[in-house]
């Protein structure tokens, strides 16, 4: 018998063909058994009101409508927290035998033959493995299965896909963020956008790993910026404590991540922020966001197998397993294996303080960096 598997639709979209488009798979897979119930949860703002009586009208798709969030601010401000309020609501509305979640939104498109066999073979994938590396006991896993997402970035830490994922129910509940004073902070600066997605993820791990804990403190050196990353990227990878975050980084994706974009255009994603001026009755002239857009070229340049190619990318998208697998099964040719062994034993320690000066000493260069490399261009 396969699990119960709801599916939760967050926000609303500017096309209704886009949003029909998207839906179409997933009543598929309801007509088919494969879903359970999909859940399409937007706001009660009358300006929607026309949106929210379509999806309504569906004898297959509930709808909830919550209180928009009165938040101000930046668009990541005030994304994150109807992001984040939304997914609540959505599994707020799910009955007490819910098993496994599907988080989507109007402006994701899934094949239903991948998502499909994401599904059924729920139980293949998402075993997290015992947490050993190379005979290193690693900290315990923070979730009870893997969870599904279709891309991950190997040198920026949590920058993961949240559009969509898959998971169980007890594991993606831990995605619904509670945000500081600081995270608000970092996330008024607009060339932090990738934050929303970090601070999502990262928070589940930090109590394992609390070498991530001043990397989100300090995420604002992490300038999103195109000419500040071809700077960037080769001074953060020339120190040994930002290599202590890498392979920290990979192991999590490793062990407790699924990571899966699928094929050609299995999956496609349409967001605001790469069409702000698009014709949205005009499905052909709206752009795909990456990896989405072009997956061979990002699988080639990742090179599974060699640890350097994919990190010494201005952006480091994977769009499946192969690179963080290869890191902990085959030996590398341009990393050697002790090198990777000590840095594994310091992370599997990393709570006794041995990692104190190396950390002090990167955010210290790296403060001095975006001082030098970032401040002074913007004025």
């Amino acid at each position: 018998m396969g699990r119960a598997t709801d599916a939760i639709v967050t926000g609303f979209a500017k096309s209704r063909p886009l949003t029909e488009q998207s839906l179409a798979p997933l009543r598929t897979l309801l007509r088919d058994g494969v879903l359970r119930r999909i859940i399409c949860v937007t706001w009660n703002s009358p300006e929607i009101d026309e949106y929210a009586a379509w999806i309504e009208s569906m004898a297959d798709a509930s709808l909830a409508r919550i209180p928009q969030p009165n938040v101000s601010g930046t668009p990541n401000q005030r994304g994150i927290a109807y992001q984040i309020e939304t997914f609540r609501a959505g599994l707020e509305s799910l009955s007490e035998d819910a098993d496994l979640v599907l988080k989507s939104r109007p402006d994701f498109i899934f094949d239903p033959d991948f998502l499909r066999k994401k599904i059924e073979s729920f139980h293949t994938w998402s075993k997290v493995p015992v947490p050993l590396a190379f005979g290193i006991k690693m900290p315990k896993a923070a979730l009870q299965n893997k969870i599904w997402i279709p891309w991950a970035d190997s040198n920026q830490p949590f920058y993961f896909e949240d559009a969509a994922f898959l998971g169980s129910r007890h594991d993606v509940q831990k995605l619904v963020t509670t945000l500081s004073g600081k995270d608000e902070e970092i996330l008024g600066d607009e060339v932090c956008g990738s934050f929303v997605h970090v601070v999502r993820y990262a928070r589940i791990f930090l109590a394992s790993y609390p070498l991530f804990s001043r990397y989100l403190g300090e995420y604002r050196y992490f300038v999103n910026d195109m000419d500040y990353r071809r700077k960037l990227v080769p001074h953060i990878l020339n120190d040994g404590f930002f290599w202590h975050m890498l392979i920290a980084h990979a192991w999590i994706l490793q062990s407790q991540f699924h990571v899966d974009a699928g094929n050609g255009s299995e999956l496609r994603f349409y967001s605001n922020r790469l069409n702000p001026n698009a014709d949205w009755s005009k499905l052909e002239s709206l752009k795909l966001a990456n990896p989405y857009d072009n997956l061979r070229v990002w699988r080639a340049t990742t090179r599974p197998g060699h640890a350097m190619p994919s990190v010494l990318r201005l952006y480091g998208r994977l769009a499946d397993d192969e690179w963080q697998q290869a890191i902990f099964s085959k030996p590398l040719p341009d990393f050697p294996r002790g090198t990777l062994i000590n840095i594994l034993k310091n992370i599997a320690a990393g709570d006794d303080g041995r990692l104190k000066e190396i950390e002090y000493d990167f955010y210290q260069k790296l403060a001095k960096f975006y001082r030098e490399n970032w401040l002074v261009i913007q004025h």
